[in-house]
């Protein structure tokens, strides 16, 4: 179910960015970029800036980090030029009139697992999805924040299952993958809807926990299959008045995704993870990467929009779905060839 999630080469990459932005400017521009800390999901932001791609481009990156929805707000909030955070928060907040634009995507499948401790009973772990999902009533099940992707996410299982989020199990907001872990070791929590690498490190390497929904695998329900998770918004003014930046930023992005996607770049990205995962094994970060990069991609489909809207409109988030021009620049959204490489 993974073979939409583009494999770029390093050197299609350097194409598509060459392309994007043939001569940076000699003195750089600085912009501040919110993004989570410590979490896959914005990997392909830290290869760039560990890497230098964003000043290879003309652009020196400042980034802002926060947790949860804090990421959205930060940027909403005129805080950071840039926001580099969940699809569909920049769909809700477009969907109220917030006039912002996703200039290049980063995960085209969602990062997240549905977990339980392995002493917590599973009966129907060998049904098919969602009967699986039925297990999770009565438990204690831990998300990043209210409101935040982990959260609507797992709603949207619940309901699937035939579960009420509000009344069959216990949502409890926990924090990152740092405390997510701790909360399960504690057992504070049953479970948890979390982010990488939570899920990795709890399975893999601690072995406190077991998969129920491996939604990076393609598990799950197929609203998810694809879906525009992670991407990088700007305002419509700031792309309009500083397009040479913008142009920057995605080319630095695509040619990150294709750094991740490169198994011969392991050892870059290893350390790229211990100056920006700190506290996560490096086991964990290869064997994160080598089950899951694929999922990693600049390129924001149609369809994969598309699921945003339909995944909100699910859970009542937004009135009506949101069109893809009114959420996505679509001069500088990357696309892929007949190749399927990026362009």
């Amino acid at each position: 179910m993974r073979g939409f999630a583009p494999r770029l080469s390093v050197a299609a990459a350097a194409v598509a960015a060459a392309a994007l932005f043939a001569e940076p400017a000699m003195a750089l521009e600085t912009v501040k970029m919110s993004v989570f800390q410590s979490n896959f999901c914005c990997f392909p932001v830290y290869v760039a800036k560990y890497l230098k791609l964003f000043e290879k481009y003309g652009v020196d990156v400042e980034l802002v980090y926060g947790s949860g929805i804090q990421v959205a707000n930060i940027f909403v909030s005129g805080s950071a030029e840039l926001g580099a955070f969940a699809v569909e928060h920049g769909v809700t907040v477009s969907a109220k009139g917030q006039d912002l634009k996703m200039i290049v995507l980063e995960q085209q499948l969602p990062p997240l697992s549905l977990i339980v401790r392995n002493d917590v009973a599973t009966p129907h772990a060998q049904d098919p999805y969602p009967q699986n999902v039925a297990d999770m009533k009565g438990l204690k099940i831990g998300i990043s924040t209210r409101g935040a992707s982990t959260d609507t996410t797992l709603q949207y299982l619940l309901r699937d299952a035939g579960l009420d989020p509000a009344k069959d199990a216990t949502i409890m907001p926990v924090g990152d993958p740092g405390t997510t872990l701790a909360s399960l070791k504690n057992r504070a929590i049953d479970g948890a809807m979390a982010v990488e690498p939570a899920q990795t490190a709890a399975v893999l390497a601690l072995k406190i926990a077991k998969t129920v929904v491996d939604m990076e695998s393609g598990g799950g329900p197929a609203v998810f299959k694809p879906y525009a998770y992670n991407g990088i918004f700007a305002h419509t003014a700031f792309i309009r008045e500083h397009p040479e930046i913008a142009r920057g930023v995605v080319a630095a992005m695509v040619e990150a995704c294709a750094v991740v996607n490169d198994p011969a770049r392991m050892n870059d990205l290893l350390a790229v993870a211990a100056a920006y995962m700190k506290g996560t094994e490096p086991a964990i970060v290869q064997a994160y990467l080598e089950k899951y990069r694929a999922n990693y991609g600049p390129v924001a489909t149609r369809k994969g929009v598309e699921n945003v809207s339909t995944m909100l409109l699910a859970g009542k988030t937004i009135p009506n779905a949101v069109p893809f021009e009114q959420v996505v620049a679509t001069e500088l959204m990357p696309h892929e060839d007949a190749t399927g490489k990026s362009r």
